[in-house]
């Protein structure tokens, strides 16, 4: 798992780093699995993200509507324009919207 995430964490904010170029339903659940730890707000940070499946979008999408009614924060950043819009058409952009790192700095504690 530690291969797939790198967690960086501070005041109540998480971020999970995923370190794989691709995201199917076993990284997908790999990345769940970082989050049974959750800060109050967690981002998932997709810069070395280039292609996400059906699977993975799926596990992703089930684990996001998941942590959002216990009641966290999911932000998504550096996530590509394509992913974006697949991110709309399955509505995840709405329980994990995209979040800008300058955004981030006023969670820093």
């Amino acid at each position: 798992m530690s291969e797939i995430i790198r967690r960086e964490e501070f005041g109540d904010v998480a971020i999970l780093h995923i370190t794989t170029t691709s995201v199917d339903g076993v990284s997908a659940a790999a990345i769940a699995g970082a989050c049974q730890e959750m800060r109050p707000i967690t981002v998932l940070d997709f810069s070395e993200v280039s292609f996400i499946n059906s699977a993975g979008i799926s596990a992703l999408l089930k684990f996001v509507v998941a942590a959002r009614k216990s009641g966290y924060k999911l932000f998504a950043m550096h996530v590509s324009p394509h992913h974006q819009k697949i991110f709309k058409m399955v509505e995840m952009s709405r329980f994990m919207p995209v979040i800008e790192e300058r955004d981030l700095a006023e969670h820093r504690v």
